[in-house]
């Protein structure tokens, strides 16, 4: 604390200055003066904490200047000094909010006692305060945790009721307006950087799309969040999808004028129809999610729309046991965005067969909460952090209805999914790499998806949209170009005639092999060898 010490006797002034041990309190002299004027003048340059100042100044008196040092600190603590004991001037002091009334000369033991008291009351000011702020900042941070689960929920399909995603949007400030929305997906690739892991140009380019879509549509993007792959993921309000085609793309062209600085390669939107609902998100988000991998098929757009393919036939829906099959080989492999898609999915079939209620609908959600447990204890520790599987059987058995029977095994098999996938957080690269090795050693061979899933212990269809998510290709693709890459050594170090070089790479057919190689060189076999030197054995 700050002190000012006012009296117009210097002797007085430098017997409180000298004989009071400041540190003990936490306290420093920081101005002395001898009349009201001074003092003023040095409180406007520093204002004080505590001012001690006798009572009866020149030109003012010190509950005067007690006031008007007030205004340059509000929380001024005063000690009044007088040589008289006269009641009335105590008690203006005290109508001023004086702190303690001391007649001369001064007991310095009920000074020490007033300026003990004083530091007590600081130092539990300051605890409380710093007590506040932690609470506020955790607060703070509870709700942006809040905020996050909800848009992850609302995009995976794991909230089955309106109400109670309306319920929480509400609690939490969003989505307010009662309008329809899309979902946007930003799909982000990077030039490789020496100085930057991928995790810290993830975030760098998920900074600069934040900052480029409140340029482009600041008023139109609700919310953003961020998948496990590290997609964008927008949440954009508007009346039909022309408005969200000219929206997404303002966005494209401010994303791609910084898209130099930050190191991105290539930048892909896919666009979702409007929900109009909450629970429609995921529904919106899906159709997002498959316009973005139109990428994949070799197109060169940079901008999907949903409405691009949604008359196309897909698949009939898949079975319930079918959808707890591929649930619980993602939530196994530790796939984090993949098992909460599948979970949403096996969830609504289970809410759209109308064949299962009841004691039926409670022995399913027991048996996967038994099996994701069962999954789960094979790493260990899962027991420990989300309870055995009795105490969570318990919880099932609770349930008074099925929307809080779904609700819960939701909430338990989330828990699961995302453990798993924390214990299991490199292993999609691990398969990956496992597969790209195997592809590497044996590519000669007739290799498939099949036998190659099979080496690394997972399905085809998982292994086929796994190699899509982490490399952007397909199987086929990948070792189409595998390939090719080996023809290329090949022809630049062998005299081997091209239909051997052909057949040493896995290719029968020397017309389809030449084709693929200019497909993806732009040169033929022959062209390639003498472009790089090599001898023509021809």
């Amino acid at each position: 604390m700050k002190i000012f010490v006012v009296d117009d006797e210097i002797r007085q002034r430098q017997s409180i200055i000298r004989h009071v041990d400041w540190n003990r309190y936490e306290m420093r002299v920081t101005g002395e003066a001898e009349d009201a004027a001074e003092a003023l003048a040095l409180a406007e340059l520093d204002p004080p904490d505590l001012l001690i100042t006798d009572i009866r100044l020149l030109g003012m008196s010190g509950l005067e200047l007690s006031s008007r040092m007030s205004v340059y600190n509000p929380k001024l603590r005063i000690i009044m000094v007088t040589g008289y004991e006269q009641f009335e001037y105590a008690k203006t002091a005290l109508d001023l909010g004086v702190d303690a009334f001391l007649v001369k000369p001064i007991d310095f033991g009920k000074l020490a006692a007033i300026l003990e008291q004083m530091h007590g009351e600081r130092l539990i000011d300051m605890r409380k305060t710093e007590e506040e702020a932690r609470v506020k900042d955790q607060l703070k941070s509870f709700a942006l945790i809040a905020r996050e689960n909800l848009m992850q929920e609302l995009i995976h399909g794991l909230l089955l009721h309106e109400s109670e995603a309306a319920e929480r949007a509400r609690s939490l400030g969003m989505f307010a307006d009662a309008v329809p929305r899309s979902i946007a997906i930003v799909s982000i690739d990077f030039i490789p950087h020496p100085s930057h892991t991928k995790e810290a140009a993830t975030r760098i380019a998920q900074a600069a799309i934040r900052r480029s879509a409140d340029k482009a549509c600041a008023s139109h993007i609700e919310e953003t969040t961020v998948t496990p792959r590290g997609d964008l993921v927008l949440f954009v309000k508007q009346g039909n999808s022309l408005i969200g085609d000219r929206m997404m793309t303002l966005l494209l062209e401010e994303i791609e004028s910084e898209a130099g600085t930050i190191g991105l390669s290539s930048i892909c939107i896919g666009v979702g129809p409007p929900a109009e609902s909450l629970v429609g998100l995921s529904e919106s988000y899906r159709l997002a999610r498959r316009a973005v991998n139109l990428r994949l098929l070799g197109r060169t757009e940079q901008i999907f729309f949903w409405h691009e393919f949604i008359d196309q036939p897909e698949h009939s829906g898949k079975s319930l046991q079918e959808s707890s099959n591929e649930f619980f080989e993602r939530m196994g492999a530790g796939d984090s965005l993949g098992s909460r898609s599948a979970l949403g999915d096996l969830m609504r079939g289970l809410l759209g067969d109308i064949r299962i209620r009841g004691s039926e609908m409670r022995s399913l959600c027991l048996e996967w909460v038994s099996r994701a447990s069962r999954t789960a204890d094979e790493i260990g520790g899962a027991g420990k952090h989300l309870g055995s599987e009795k105490q969570l059987w318990g919880e099932l058995l609770e349930c008074e209805d099925e929307m809080e029977l779904l609700q819960t095994t939701i909430r338990i098999l989330t828990g699961f999914c995302d453990y798993i996938a924390d214990k299991k957080l490199s292993h999609a690269q691990v398969i990956v790499r496992k597969a790209l090795d195997m592809m590497n050693a044996r590519y000669k061979e007739n290799l498939s998806l099949s036998s190659v899933a099979d080496a690394v212990f997972l399905s085809p269809n998982y292994l086929g949209a796994l190699l899509r998510e982490e490399l952007g290709q397909s199987f086929t693709d990948l070792l189409i170009h595998i390939r090719i890459a080996q023809a290329k050594q090949l022809l630049h170090h062998s005299e081997l005639k091209l239909y051997e070089v052909a057949e040493s790479v896995g290719y029968q057919n020397i017309g389809y092999f030449t084709g693929l190689f200019k497909r993806i060189t732009g040169l033929s076999p022959k062209e390639y060898r003498n472009f790089v030197g090599a001898a023509d054995d021809e």
